[in-house]
């Protein structure tokens, strides 16, 4: 989509709006070390089980487990960048010059809620 649209970008100055740069939580890194179904204790994923099933089941999956490996590669790169690899995927979502936003979808109401 970004290749396809990238001249009307450019010649009207429009961008797209990002929805999910978080891929529901992967890119936050708390998932980095589900198996066997063990998932963290307040998580969409676990909170929302049946909802979630299919996308645990793929987690797992060798897939899966080469996508959680990215990550884990990422939160190193953030880590020396002195920061999160939350916070490194929304710069790097952000810094796209045909991103006009990016709409992140909070699943705790409190700050303290979201620490867990």
């Amino acid at each position: 989509m970004e290749v396809e649209y990238a001249p009307l970008f450019d010649q009207f100055k429009y961008g797209t709006t990002i929805w999910s740069p978080l891929a529901s939580g992967l890119l936050t890194g708390k998932y980095n070390e589900v198996s066997d179904g063990k998932l963290p204790e307040n998580s969409r994923f676990a909170t929302n089980k049946a909802f979630f099933e299919s996308t645990v089941k793929q987690l797992e999956s060798p897939e899966g487990k080469a996508k959680i490996e990215k990550v884990k590669k990422l939160t190193s790169v953030a880590e020396k960048l002195g920061g999160t690899v939350t916070q490194l995927s929304l710069a790097w979502a952000a810094s796209n010059p045909n991103v006009s936003t990016v709409i992140l979808g909070a699943t705790k109401v409190s700050r303290e809620e979201r620490r867990q």
